[in-house]
């Protein structure tokens, strides 16, 4: 007797996760896929109480996976001063304004201020709104806090502060400091923060769900968990939505390694970790990944580099030495932990590429180790990621010409980065991810700028980046899809008979439009676990990135 499906989705064209197939319908039962063929295959299932969806030519593939996202940070920072929407420094100030006057709370916390709009953002600009109470706004690539004179005052940072390691206190003519703090020097204030409640992230990690769904994501990879720049460990609420069944979309997440850790105390933290993994898994989360920020970011040249900064201040630092690096990956990879690190720098890619080869000549093969950012990577490197088994975890988004950061690192650099290309065809995994909310979570808009090496919206919009560094169409879907899936889920996240039904219904079919117009698609369904989670119109497309 043929089984009876809960949802046929018929009249589409199917990507099962890596190619284009002939089929054109999926059928679904509980929350695994029952049937996949022509539509009359699928019809077959077709019971009393079937919902019946009509792709109408449109693309059916599995779910995004979003294999680097802050759901918790996003979710939290939606549902207080989001600035996110803001495309002026008016409407910046206005939202800021607007968060003041709604909310009662003892620090106005919030973010997504675009660099773009405010290169050097003043305390004496949030006084003027804000003058009675404490206010801390990161930047939408969470490195950089912008804070009033009272925030300044509870941090006890003044004139004579010292700066503080990896960071900047920036500071006037006058040697006031303007409200302005780069990496470390955020944490002096971030840390006076009170840290969001576990009712309060599990609040923002259902809002960033639902906003995920909108988008097609289906699963992700929470880039923190642990305590980080005065936002609390999510930990707990994530233990809790999975728990009471709120958390619906499959998700991990990467323990993180406290910036500054040093060669001594990494055999207690990599023993903490373990202990942490098996509670979590317990709970039915899994944390078996160990996330490091191996530098900064080019921006307030603080990623590492091979050679100095145009500025010849420098080439910034690393945020974990050589010897601790090598210590963690040599021993987190023992204990079977994949390393996820964040690198901007070629230096620090290096380094990092350097300790796990030494792990994997101590230890052989083992976990599926991934670098995300890849914005700028020596080519002598770039090759060594296939060999080492090393995933490359593409924020796609922004591989294209960034004008901001030419004065850092000059055009040269600038456009030999993100070499996707060299990468994939090096023999390295690909997997992709947002970095939300540093930049906006639309996986369509990501795979655009995969294929076409350009921006569709936004300053310097349609001047490519070395488009021989250019993925195909599939590659591109493929990496988030079913390449994240594997790496962050360990899943194949593939449309198969018996897989998990987590799928997206595109709102156009992309192997049918030109490349210059992949950014239009929206989702136009979303499917979790078997139940339809989001139905609606085509979403107002973001206008900016932020990278970082």
């Amino acid at each position: 007797m043929t089984e009876s499906a809960d949802i046929c989705i018929i009249g589409g064209r199917v990507f099962d996760g890596r190619t284009l197939t002939p089929h054109t319908a999926v059928a679904t039962r509980g929350d695994r896929i029952l049937a996949i063929g022509d539509d009359a295959t699928v019809l077959r299932h077709r019971g009393s109480t079937t919902r019946i969806l009509d792709a109408a030519g449109r693309l059916i593939a599995p779910g995004f996976v979003d294999a680097h996202v802050h759901a918790a940070f996003a979710g939290v920072e939606r549902l207080s001063c989001d600035l996110t929407p803001a495309r002026s420094v008016e409407e910046t100030l206005a939202l800021v304004q607007q968060a003041a006057a709604a909310s009662d709370q003892e620090w106005l916390t919030g973010g997504g201020w675009s660099h773009e709009l405010f290169p050097h953002p003043t305390r004496q600009q949030l006084d003027a709104l804000v003058p009675d109470r404490p206010v801390a706004l990161s930047d939408a690539g969470h490195h950089t806090l912008w804070v009033n004179s009272r925030a300044l005052e509870i941090a006890g940072i003044t004139r004579d502060t010292p700066q503080p390691h990896n960071g900047h206190i920036h500071v006037d003519a006058s040697g006031e400091p303007t409200g302005y703090l780069n990496e470390s020097a955020a944490e002096l204030v971030g840390r006076c923060i009170p840290p969001a409640t576990d009712a309060e992230i599990l609040a923002g990690l259902q809002n960033a769900q639902e906003y995920l769904w909108s988008l097609g994501v289906t699963g992700w990879h929470e880039a923190i968990l642990g305590e980080y720049n005065g936002k609390a460990d999510c930990t707990a609420s994530y233990l809790a939505g999975i728990t009471d069944g709120s958390i619906r979309s499959a998700v991990s997440g990467a323990l993180w390694v406290p910036q500054g850790t040093t060669e001594a105390e990494v055999p207690a933290l990599v023993a903490d970790f373990e202990r942490r993994r098996a509670q979590n898994a317990d709970a039915g989360f899994t944390t078996s990944t160990a996330k490091a920020m191996v530098d900064g970011v080019p921006h307030g040249e603080t990623a590492a580099l091979l050679e100095p900064y145009c500025s010849h201040h420098g080439s910034g630092e690393l945020h974990l030495d050589e010897a601790a690096l090598r210590a963690l990956v040599l021993q987190a990879d023992r204990a079977g932990f994949a390393l996820h690190l964040h690198i901007m720098g070629d230096r620090g890619i290096r380094v990092a590429l350097d300790a796990v080869e030494a792990a994997r000549v101590a230890h052989g093969p083992g976990p599926r180790h991934h670098i995300a950012h890849l914005s700028m990577i020596h080519p002598d490197d770039a090759v060594r990621f296939g060999p080492l088994g090393i995933t490359a975890n593409m924020q796609a988004l922004w591989a294209a010409p960034d004008l901001s950061v030419v004065p850092m690192i000059g055009e040269e650099r600038m456009r030999s980065g993100y070499p996707f290309r060299t990468l994939a065809d090096g023999g390295a995994d690909l997997a992709m991810g947002s970095d939300w909310p540093v930049s906006p979570a639309d996986p369509w808009a990501a795979i655009h700028v995969a294929v076409n090496r350009s921006l569709p919206f936004g300053p310097g919009a349609g001047a490519p980046l070395d488009e021989d560094q250019a993925l195909s169409l599939s590659e591109a879907l493929a990496a988030y899809t079913s390449g994240s899936s594997s790496l962050v889920l360990g899943v194949p996240g593939r449309l198969r008979v018996g897989a998990r039904a987590d799928l997206a219904i595109a709102s156009g079919d992309p192997f049918d439009v030109p490349a210059a117009r992949l950014h239009e698609l929206r989702t136009a369904a979303t499917v979790v676990g078997g139940e339809v989670v989001f139905e609606a119109e085509a979403a107002p497309r973001p206008v900016r990135t932020e990278r970082g």
